[in-house]
């Protein structure tokens, strides 16, 4: 076998791979082995497989070694921390240790090991184009779902079973016709859907793939968020559309035509804001509450109560923290529903350091792609999947970091495996066009200018 078949074996599957795993993330069903146990997602399941066929791969010298990554050794360094933080909570405040607790400590390598999977994979222009194309489908499989939970079809209440997470979710379904889709849960579905509409809007602008079925995408995942009745999600999808806003006009004068038309598009945005939101009542009800946001129950319940009590409990032990002390944290008087500050509780400073630093390796890695795109203006026509990709992974890190204000990515299974995955292949085709950069910079120093078809991958 030579190098060339080498090389094709490896990004052929390395492309299959992670197409499969970010389109199961968002499509398959939780798994549930036991009531003793929690339950498992399916690309949280395929990662010892892929660790296996990786390894007989490497035995017969197809694929070339990992690489060491910096979420390596953010993942090692929280371990750390979270062993240090119920050592501390159980021997020195007193709170009792369960098995639950336990099962915190491997978690914290599962977005390490998304985002090395992804980022090794190292998926080119193609390889992104497929990505997308592929992702649309699962990401109109979730609408189409979520479409006939809010229109009560009979194909979702068969399909129900398999994904709610049960208790009110579904009683919010019947009441107010909240959907939840794949993901057991209307707000995280709003999440999901946040991200996916800035996915497919950015490649509609890039022309990653066919714009017109791309906006039609991005259309059906706005009309999905809105469903949900998601005021946090409405929040975030707001903040997203200005970031794509303000990073299309930092690149240069060259995407002036591509702001035009989001700025059209924007006035389709309100109208289906209006018109969905407006064939349910409660729906409506629920976001017209926005209009004094200051006083809507839910952050008045978590500012005047859980987030004081929450805050309480990190000023008693700000180093080290609790711990994760389920059977103490978990009583209804003490869920903080704030991933940020949950993390600040159960591990202190030393560990939300570490926490944040899950976020910001991906962002610095990005952002080096972001100033090689402004730098480099010919990557815009040479490689629009991905210039697309870094921007759409700089607006999706920065927004997981603000959903982890009022709400869970980091934690949450049903978003952490598409989340990391989606941040390691942005981070790869940053710095393929922060690498390119460079030797673009070095060619001309020479007098010759190196094409991006010529750089190897």
């Amino acid at each position: 076998m030579n190098n060339a078949d080498r090389f094709w074996i490896r990004r052929t599957l390395a492309q299959a791979c992670v197409i499969g795993m970010i389109c199961l993330s968002i499509t398959a069903p939780a798994i549930f082995l036991s009531s003793d146990l929690p339950f498992f997602k399916v690309e949280q399941i395929l990662l010892p497989l892929i660790v296996g066929v990786y390894l007989w791969l490497y035995l017969i010298g197809v694929v070339r070694p990992i690489r060491f990554n910096w979420m390596m050794g953010i993942a090692a360094a929280f371990l750390l921390c979270n062993v240090l933080s119920t050592w501390y909570g159980g021997a020195v405040l007193g709170h009792p240790v369960v098995l639950r607790d336990l099962y915190d400590l491997p978690k914290v390598f599962l977005p390490a090991a998304f985002f090395t999977l992804a980022y090794e994979a190292a998926l080119d222009d193609l390889g992104l184009r497929r990505l997308m194309g592929w992702f649309s489908a699962a990401a109109l499989l979730v609408c189409v779902y979520a479409w006939g939970q809010f229109l009560g079809l009979g194909f979702a209440y068969r399909l129900n079973p398999y994904y709610s997470v049960g208790g009110h979710i579904d009683l919010l379904l019947e009441y107010a016709r909240r959907v939840y889709g794949t993901v057991g849960n209307p707000n995280v579905l709003g999440q999901l859907m946040t991200w996916c509409v800035i996915l497919f809007v950015l490649a509609a602008l890039f022309r990653v793939g066919n714009a017109f079925c791309n906006a039609l995408t991005a259309g059906a995942c706005m009309v999905t968020l809105i469903m949900t009745g998601s005021r946090y999600g409405l929040l975030t999808i707001s903040i997203g559309l200005l970031l794509v806003l303000l990073l299309m006009a930092s690149i240069g004068r060259r995407t002036f035509g591509r702001i035009a038309v989001l700025t059209l598009v924007l006035p389709a945005v309100v109208w289906l804001y209006a018109n969905v939101a407006g064939s349910n009542q409660r729906t409506l009800e629920r976001y017209q509450t926005l209009q004094d946001p200051l006083s809507v129950d839910s952050l008045r319940q978590r500012l005047d109560d859980v987030w004081r009590q929450g805050w309480r409990d990190f000023l008693a032990s700000p180093v080290l923290g609790h711990g994760t002390g389920k059977a103490y944290f978990q009583s209804g008087e003490r869920v903080v529903d704030s991933e940020a500050l949950g993390v600040l509780r159960e591990k202190g400073v030393v560990g939300f350091a570490v926490f944040l630093a899950y976020y910001l390796y991906p962002l610095y890695i990005v952002r080096r792609g972001y100033r090689a795109i402004r730098q480099a203006p010919f990557l815009l026509e040479q490689a629009p999947a991905e210039v697309m990709c870094i921007l759409a992974t700089l607006i999706i890190a920065v927004l997981a970091v603000i959903m982890n204000v009022g709400m869970s990515t980091f934690y949450n299974p049903f978003l952490q495996g598409f989340l990391w995955l989606w941040l390691g292949v942005g981070a790869a085709s940053a710095s393929r066009c922060f690498g390119l950069l460079v030797t673009t910079q070095v060619e001309l120093a020479r007098g010759s200018i190196l094409q991006i078809d010529q750089i190897p991958a």
